[in-house]
């Protein structure tokens, strides 16, 4: 059966994601980045790719991206088989090691161009690894497509880090809820900067919010994951 030609959308440009098979790292270590990093730029020249905001996390890594035809493929498939073959062997495996293809949505406007590029760029925070600011692999163009809704690189910067709600693609939406969107509806729900803190509230806040989680059709399983808590504690909530 011919695969689905992805909608690009009225701009050409895609928010576009790739995960390690199982969730698994795709980067362990400095090298690891900067080789997919080095790739990455390698090949952006070769399909004359713009690429204004790239994050690079443990397992995941997401794309602003546009390309002259539209047509991602090539380009996303240069860097897979390319990380793929230095990571197994480094790492001295066989087989997959990237998640089924990659996952696209297409980006229709300018408000949602800079939506896309502010929820990439605070991936690390709202996952709580750092500061958005401090976090070393996410590769923003100072010359790219953004510099031109600014009037100067601290506006910019000012944008991404100002305060959100977004929500936009992640690997796991599919209808359901994401990860994303249940970050959402706790940040809405307690004032809290990391979802694993909901550990540490007053118990009957915990239970309260648990619930309410559970009501809006979010399951134990997914609960647990983006919060840490044990599915015995959620289940009984």
């Amino acid at each position: 059966m011919p695969r689905k030609i992805r909608d690009t959308g009225s701009t050409g440009w895609s928010h576009i994601i790739i995960r390690g098979i199982n969730r698994e790292n795709l980067f362990y270590d400095d090298d690891d980045y900067a080789y997919f990093q080095r790739k990455v730029k390698r090949f952006q020249k070769e399909c004359g790719a713009e690429l204004p905001i790239m994050c690079l996390m443990s397992n995941h890594v997401h794309f602003l991206l546009h390309v002259p035809d539209g047509i991602f493929a090539p380009f996303m498939k240069k860097i897979t088989v390319s990380y793929a073959f230095y990571y197994n062997k480094k790492y001295e495996r066989v087989g997959h090691v990237f998640q089924d293809r990659f996952r696209s949505e297409p980006v229709n406007d300018e408000r949602y161009l800079l939506t896309v590029a502010r929820y990439i760029y605070q991936n690390p925070q709202k996952a709580g690894v750092c500061n958005a600011a401090d976090y070393p692999y996410t590769l923003l163009s100072p010359d790219g497509i953004l510099s031109g809704y600014f009037d100067a690189d601290s506006g910019l910067r000012d944008f991404l880090s100002s305060d959100s709600s977004d929500y936009c693609l992640e690997y796991d939406s599919n209808g359901s809820n994401s990860d994303a969107a249940v970050l959402q509806m706790l940040s809405s729900m307690i004032a809290i900067d990391n979802p694993q803190k909901l550990q540490s509230v007053d118990k009957a806040v915990r239970d309260d919010i648990l619930c309410k989680l559970k009501r809006n059709g979010i399951s134990i399983r997914q609960i647990s994951r983006v919060t840490g808590i044990n599915r015995n504690i959620i289940q009984r909530a």
